[in-house]
């Protein structure tokens, strides 16, 4: 809440409602009295029965506009407040408000409300002290007439001020200051006496702040401003400072009197506020409040110079693993060691950003040349492949990376923005490690991407997920062994939707973790009722994701639902995958014992297609390994996946681990597996996924025909 604001009044004037009340429900909140006019006369009539603390209004209105507000307030009382508030976007405009006595100015719309009420608390601070400091100069100019006692009674004021005072001739050579600036600014009186207050400047106003300066006192006017200036030491400081001609009988200048406030404290406020609005705390880079408003400048300056601009959006791969493996510090120390390599490749002439959470968008230097698009995308590329040592421990981190090119994939900051995240969704989707370039399928994909997360998000609660079983044959015994669950989705109303569309979704959302115990319970309870049916207990297969076992407590979810259930633990094989394993090895074994110790069995999915090595087989507690569909599909046409086929069976065999073969479809591809004793088969060849009723009905039709 701004200072004292329950006693303030604020008055709001546009001709836009939606703008009056924003401005209003704002102010209310932090506890101005607001009072709204909905164009120039009547906010002119409130102010004059209102006497309103401060005042907001628009420039370009009906019936009477911005500047004969700020004229009127000018002649009814010069130190009322007034912020103008222009959409025309001409500089112009803002210059004249100013010129004629505005307090200061802001653009709309109003982004940024905030920014809005410190210039408020700012310019009612501001006429508060220039109305002490009129005070104060009408009290000097009587006590100078008055001489003798009361010049005395002025000296000790002067000289005891909280204010820094200070007294030049017409020429700007000091004549006097009290004490309070010696001990702001670090110079002794004699220092300072017959110097210029310019020994003080620190460069941060231009020249022409100053030839303003002179301008206004030499006309016999009242001048208020802000100064940044260097203390002796070398130490900036800041100082409010209002300067006023000290004039003589016939009313000509003989003096200038300046009294100073020393604001250092609440300037580094604001620049820690303006820190905080506009960085990322965790990078020190640019967020996405302030990205967004440089893009939109270096729209305006492409235009300008006709050129391209490139907008790179990066995300990282696979940074849940790394926080869910080392922990959430060590995941920051790496982003920050991301954002520094990304700076020192484009933190110098082009822009880099933290735009949000895993996710940095960078703006190469504008370019004639459409090809330095993919050349600069893969020098970033490069670089992120590169290890990063982060507290001592070696890892890669690769990114996926989207490009856009304005103006052809976006016209605005909101398109070209949404445009390069599709083309960063997209490298995601192909693999990761990739750079991609935005086209109009993309855009389109990501809406149904998008609009498929959404429903998602309700699919549970909704009932909309089942599962099919496919059956697991021992060929060799000619018997039904086990059984897969798949997962399904139906939407309400809907055709079903692909597995292998919505699967990944679920995983990226991180939904895979609720609808992968979902699946649990069902398969468990499903596996419990076939039993009760009559059927032979079978091997229950589920498939574990690698979000899921990596972050939920898994051997305590699989005991629960085992011991609610009343399942076998025999009778339960949890199917993992090869990249599981090379994530945390020590963290992976300890889940995996504890798994093992159930009594559960573990299955390797899709063996052959990641991380494969003896190593692992021969550490973690494997009980099964399935041999991928691509490799059944390719092993009778293509030499090197027959060996590949024999070499895991060979493998498994060797290690006295079961072997299923998923995916197998002919009768050529079961005599080859049966040639080299595979033991479970598993396919279209005997059967596709099916619901719970026709599995059990396939059972009892196989059992029949043995």
């Amino acid at each position: 809440m701004a200072p004292q604001a329950a006693n303030l009044v604020l008055l709001t004037i546009d001709d836009e409602e939606t703008v009056r009340s924003s401005i209003a429900a704002f102010f209310e909140d932090s506890g101005f009295t607001v009072i709204q006019a909905c164009d120039g006369k009547e906010g002119i009539e409130k102010i004059i029965s209102l006497h309103p603390d401060v005042i907001i209004t628009d420039l370009r209105m009906p019936n009477g506009d911005g500047m004969d507000v700020v004229d009127a307030v000018k002649q009814y009382d010069d130190t009322l407040p007034v912020i103008v508030l222009s959409g025309t976007g001409v500089l112009s405009d803002a210059i004249e408000a100013l010129r004629r006595g505005a307090c200061d100015y802001l653009s709309k719309p109003v982004v940024d409300l905030i920014e809005l009420e410190m210039m408020v608390v700012r310019c009612i601070e501001r006429a508060r002290l220039l109305r002490e400091n009129r005070c104060y100069h009408d009290n000097l100019e009587m006590l100078v007439k008055q001489r003798t006692a009361e010049l005395r009674t002025l000296s000790t004021a002067v000289e005891q001020s909280a204010n820094s005072v200070v007294i030049t001739d017409v020429s700007g050579v000091i004549e006097y200051i009290n004490p309070k600036f010696t001990e702001v600014s670090g110079y002794s009186r004699e220092e300072l006496i017959g110097q210029k207050p310019r020994i003080l400047r620190s460069g941060t106003q231009p020249d022409s702040y100053y030839a303003k300066l002179w301008e206004t006192i030499l006309s016999g006017n009242e001048w208020q401003g802000e100064f940044c200036n260097i203390a002796k030491d070398g130490r900036p400081f800041w100082e409010l400072c209002s300067i006023a001609p000290i004039k003589d009988e016939t009313g000509a200048i003989t003096n200038f009197v300046a009294i100073k406030e020393d604001i250092s404290g609440r300037k580094q406020y604001e620049e820690q506020l303006y820190f905080q609005a506009n960085y990322d705390t965790l990078t020190g880079l640019p967020n996405r409040h302030f990205f967004q408003k440089h893009l939109d400048l270096q729209l305006e300056l492409s235009n300008l110079e006709n050129k391209f601009l490139i907008l790179m959006v990066l995300d990282i791969d696979n940074l849940k693993y790394v926080n869910d493996t080392f922990g959430h510090d060590f995941g920051d120390n790496l982003i920050g060691e991301i954002a520094r390599r990304l700076e020192t490749i484009y933190g110098k002439n082009g822009f880099v950003s933290r735009f949000v959470g895993d996710e940095f968008v960078i703006i190469p230097p504008l370019s004639t040349d459409a090809d330095d698009a993919y050349l600069g995308a893969e020098q970033i590329r490069s670089a992120m492949n590169d290890v990063f040592v982060i507290n001592g421990t070696e890892i890669v981190a690769t990114a996926s990376i989207g490009v856009a090119l304005y103006p052809e994939d976006g016209e605005c900051v909101e398109s070209l923005l949404k445009n390069g995240e599709a083309a960063m969704y997209q490298a995601k989707k192909e693999g990761k490690n990739s750079i991609c370039f935005y086209t109009r399928e993309l855009n389109r994909q990501l809406e149904e991407r998008f609009a498929l997360e959404a429903k998602l998000y309700k699919a549970i609660d909704l009932g909309e997920f089942s599962l099919n079983y496919q059956p697991q044959i021992n060929q060799a015994e000619g018997t039904v062994v086990g059984v897969e669950a798949l997962l399904r989705w139906t939407p309400t109303g809907e055709a079903s939707v692909s597995p292998g569309v919505f699967v990944p979704i679920l995983e990226e959302s991180g939904m895979i973790v609720a609808v992968g115990e979902w699946v649990l319970w069902q398969a468990c309870s499903q596996a419990v009722e076939w039993q009760k049916h009559g059927l032979s207990a079978l091997r229950m297969s589920v498939n574990i994701s690698a979000l899921q076992f990596m972050r939920s407590d898994l051997d305590v979810t699989v005991k629960r639902v085992l011991e609610v259930t009343g399942l076998d633990p025999r009778c339960l094989c949890l199917e993992l995958t090869e990249s599981m394993l090379m994530v945390d090895s020590a963290r992976t074994l300890e889940k995996m014992t504890a798994l093992a110790d159930i009594g559960v069995i573990l299955s390797l999915d899709d063996f052959g297609t990641g991380y494969s090595s003896l190593e692992y087989l021969g550490r973690f507690p494997i009980n099964e390994l399935k041999i991928d569909i691509s490799f059944i599909r390719r092993m009778l046409s293509t030499r090197n996946d027959a060996a590949v086929v024999n070499t895991i069976i060979a493998m498994g065999q060797g290690l006295d681990m079961e072997l299923v073969a998923e995916g197998v479809e002919t009768e050529e591809q079961v005599r080859y597996l049966a040639e080299r004793e595979c033991g479970v088969i598993q396919g279209f060849y005997f059967s596709r996924p099916l619901s719970s009723d026709n599995f059990a009905l396939f059972c009892q039709e196989w059992r029949a025909e043995i």
